[in-house]
């Protein structure tokens, strides 16, 4: 009885280890892949910075939720060494992004800001770690952002105008090494965009449409710190402008008229043009309508007088130019 029952205790062991056996994995550091995006500008009285976290840790784990970030701010030392700089910087902790889905784990974007008194005057270094344990299981340090430190730009008061050439900002005289970026917000546009820049204290925008309601702000830029927006200038241009002055005007007599050409308009806007006549030394005279080519055949000559010619342009709004310069013939 008593080996009947060994035999089936044997059994039993052999059956419940016939499995097999890996190899021991040992645990995860948990260490979080370093930031790679890290940007910060000095912008009104605050330095901006920004990045995204990472959604994995260097053994490509998910990252659930971290545990600490932690931004460092110390001066620009050379040669750049980490470890030197990271006891001397200043630390600061950065709020955490919300707890991540560990099936599909993604990047957050975050941004905080410093006070920019905390380091006006120097040349810092700037990084950022993060951490998903407690006991100091950090990432490495992100890219090193340097930023020279000056006192706070005020934002620039302007003023605009319309022009012939477009609507004309006027800006503030600028101190050395400093430009202006330059927005337009039209009804159609969600927020400001950047429409070019100014290294001169105006900016005339040949893009603007007349009628169309804008509404423009400037950012003065120095080095790596921009001022605050200025305040929002609203315009609607008029137009009131008239085209330019017809170029390059000839008479020529043919066997039963004069011939009179000239230069074809570049504005956008022509409508045509108006041809003006004056016989022997008289009063110019419109002859006709408008005239949509830069041709005109005046059939109404007779041999022996003196014309004289001139031509004026029209736009849409039939704002009309100035008069050419004269052409003279003797028919």
């Amino acid at each position: 009885m008593r080996a009947g029952i060994a035999a089936i205790s044997v059994t039993l062991l052999l059956s419940g280890s016939c499995g097999y056996v890996g190899p021991i994995v040992p645990p995860s550091p948990q260490l979080p892949n370093p930031i790679t995006n890290l940007t910060a500008v000095e912008r009104g009285d605050r330095i901006l910075v920004s990045f995204t976290t990472p959604p994995r840790t260097t053994d490509n784990l998910a990252i659930k939720r971290f545990s600490e970030i932690q931004l460092r701010i110390g001066p620009a030392i050379t040669p750049f060494d980490f470890v030197r700089w990271s006891a001397a910087a200043k630390q600061y902790l950065l709020p955490l992004p919300p707890q991540n889905n560990p099936d599909a784990p993604r990047s957050f974007e975050r941004s905080d800001s410093i006070p920019v008194s905390d380091w006006q005057g120097q040349r810092v270094a700037i990084a950022v770690r993060t951490a998903v344990k407690k006991e100091g299981h950090y990432s490495s340090w992100s890219n090193v952002v340097r930023l020279t430190v000056i006192p706070p730009l005020e934002p620039p008061a302007i003023e605009a105008e319309a022009t012939a050439e477009g609507i004309k900002l006027k800006l503030p005289e600028m101190a050395g090494g400093m430009v202006y970026r330059v927005f337009r917000q039209s009804p159609s546009d969600k927020a400001p965009l950047e429409i070019g820049t100014a290294r001169k204290p105006e900016y005339v925008d040949s893009t603007s449409q007349y009628d169309i309601p804008y509404k423009y702000s400037a950012v003065a830029v120095k080095g790596g710190a921009e001022s605050l927006p200025s305040k929002p200038f609203p315009i609607t241009a008029v137009d009131k402008f008239p085209p330019k002055i017809p170029a390059s005007i000839t008479a020529l007599g043919a066997v039963s008229s004069v011939e009179v050409s000239w230069e074809r308009s570049p504005d956008t806007d022509l409508k045509g043009y108006y041809l003006y006549r004056s016989v022997d030394g008289g009063p110019f005279e419109r002859q006709g309508g408008l005239v949509t080519l830069p041709t005109y055949s005046d059939h109404k000559v007779e041999h022996g007088k003196t014309y004289r010619y001139a031509v004026t342009a029209i736009d849409q709004k039939n704002n009309e130019s100035a008069r050419s310069a004269v052409t003279e013939v003797v028919y």
